[in-house]
């Protein structure tokens, strides 16, 4: 299969890069890290709600290097920010929305030809869509609409064109730069330690564990090349502990 995953430098991209080029596909990762794009032939440069590199040109690459053929999309690269209330912006909302919802909306559409009759899309979403978190209306409400989007998509794509569309929310990760921000934003408003952070964690969590992000990529591949990704169109899939 070719499969496209934006945000494939580091954290869950990087992890579901990988995990399926192990299993034998062919993938092309997005990253605005053009460090990270110098080294790995596998990436091409793709800011995200910057304009930098738009939309249609990233697209075209991916068309020129899998020969118009493209299989699974996963949406995966975000942005988060924390910011209270008071001290939104137009500006810093509006760039929120904009990778976190418009660029995923925007790319399906895009690979709408390389993906009809049999393509699957999944949509990293977050447990942010349905739940309220300090500091994070603009992440929580692009989630949030990101998290309908899957299933409008679905409704309008799935009997028509034959395109699977799922939506995965893992809730908090290790070993992430977002897991890590937040962490650190955490201890930094609260006025905790790092062990009064995660033991806070720990009591408002089932398993008191993080899902690692190898963990999430190999649900994801499983449900993508397990032949339930028609049966579960539609479906926001929660993995949160």
């Amino acid at each position: 299969m070719n499969v496209v995953v934006t945000g494939a430098s580091s954290g869950l991209g990087k992890a579901l890069a990988d995990i399926f080029r192990m299993a034998g596909h062919s993938v092309i990762g997005s990253s605005h890290d053009s460090v990270a794009v110098a080294k790995d032939p596998g990436l091409i440069f793709f800011e995200a709600g910057q304009h930098a590199t738009p939309i249609e040109a990233f697209v075209n690459e991916v068309r020129i290097r899998f020969g118009n053929r493209v299989d699974v999309l996963i949406n995966n690269a975000g942005a988060n920010a924390i910011c209270p209330f008071g001290e939104l912006t137009p500006a810093f909302v509006h760039h929120i929305m904009d990778v976190n919802f418009m660029t995923p909306v925007f790319l399906v559409q895009g690979f709408m030809k390389e993906l009809e009759g049999h393509g699957v899309i999944v949509n990293i979403i977050s447990d942010a869509a349905w739940r309220p978190m300090r500091h994070s209306l603009a992440y929580n409400c692009s989630k949030a609409a990101l998290d309908m989007a899957t299933r409008q998509m679905a409704r309008e794509l799935t009997q028509p064109k034959s395109i699977s569309i799922i939506g995965v929310r893992p809730g908090p990760m290790s070993d992430t730069e977002m897991t890590a921000y937040i962490d650190r934003h955490v201890q930094e408003t609260r006025g905790w330690t790092a062990e009064e952070a995660y033991n806070y964690f720990r009591q408002n969590s089932v398993s008191g564990l993080k899902l690692h992000p190898i963990d999430v990529a190999s649900f994801v591949l499983s449900i993508v090349t397990g032949g339930m990704a028609r049966q579960l169109s539609g479906a926001c899939i929660d993995l949160v502990g």
